[in-house]
C-alpha cells in the first residue's frame, strides 16, 4: 500500500486494511471481499448474512470483510462511510444498511446525505461521522486498499478465502454448504 505518512488511515482495521468481525481467536478465518454497490454482494447478504452471523456468534469463524471499491465513487464514498464505522464499532451494522438500500451501480447514489442518513439508521449518530463522511476523510486510504486488494481479489466479488482457501462462489450462495464448510 502506498505510504501511509501522507493520508488518513482509520483505526479499527486489521494490518491488511479489512475490517474483524467476530473473535480474533475464532477456530476459522473467512476473508471476504465485497463492493457495497455490487448487487451480487446484495444478494450475497440476504442469503448467507444471517448464517454468517450465527456462526460468527458461535465463535465458529470470524470474518474479515475487505471492502472493494471498484464500480465507481459511490463505493468510494460508502467505503469512505465504513471505515468510519469501523473506527466507533459499527462496521457491520452500516454494511448491511447499505447493502439493504443500495443503490443501482453507478446512479448517483451513495451521496453524503444517503450515508449520513444510513449511518444514523446503523446507530451512527455525531458531527464526527458527518464531517468524516462530507469530507471524505479516508477517500485516499479507500482507494489505495483497493488496489492491494484487486490483486488479492482476482475473482470479482463477492470473494471468499476460508484459512488461506478460495471458497467456490457457488457455496457462497448456498447457506447449508457454507455452514458445513465453516463449521467444518
Amino acid at each position: 500500500m502506498e505510504s501511509s505518512a501522507t493520508m488518513a488511515v482509520p483505526s479499527g482495521h486489521t494490518p491488511e486494511g479489512g475490517v474483524l468481525v467476530g473473535a480474533d481467536n475464532a477456530r476459522r478465518r473467512l476473508v471476504l471481499f465485497e463492493d457495497p454497490q455490487c448487487p451480487y454482494c446484495r444478494r450475497f447478504e440476504e442469503v448467507s448474512g444471517d448464517l454468517l452471523r450465527r456462526e460468527v456468534a458461535a465463535g465458529a469463524v470470524a470474518i474479515e470483510y475487505r471492502m472493494r471499491c471498484f464500480l465507481g465513487v459511490e463505493s468510494v464514498r460508502a467505503d469512505n462511510a465504513l471505515a468510519l464505522a469501523a473506527e466507533v464499532g459499527r462496521f457491520d451494522q452500516l454494511r448491511r444498511e447499505l447493502f439493504a438500500h443500495q443503490p443501482e451501480e453507478n446512479s448517483g447514489g451513495f451521496t453524503a446525505a444517503d450515508l449520513i442518513e444510513l449511518g444514523r439508521q446503523a446507530g451512527l449518530a455525531g458531527p464526527d461521522y458527518e464531517a468524516g463522511v462530507r469530507d471524505g476523510r479516508y477517500r485516499e486510504w479507500v482507494v489505495a486498499v483497493d488496489r492491494d486488494f484487486q490483486e488479492q481479489d482476482p475473482h470479482g466479488t463477492p470473494f471468499g478465502i476460508l484459512d488461506g482457501h478460495p471458497v467456490e462462489t457457488r457455496v457462497l450462495y448456498t447457506p447449508e454448504k457454507l455452514g458445513a464448510l465453516v463449521r467444518g
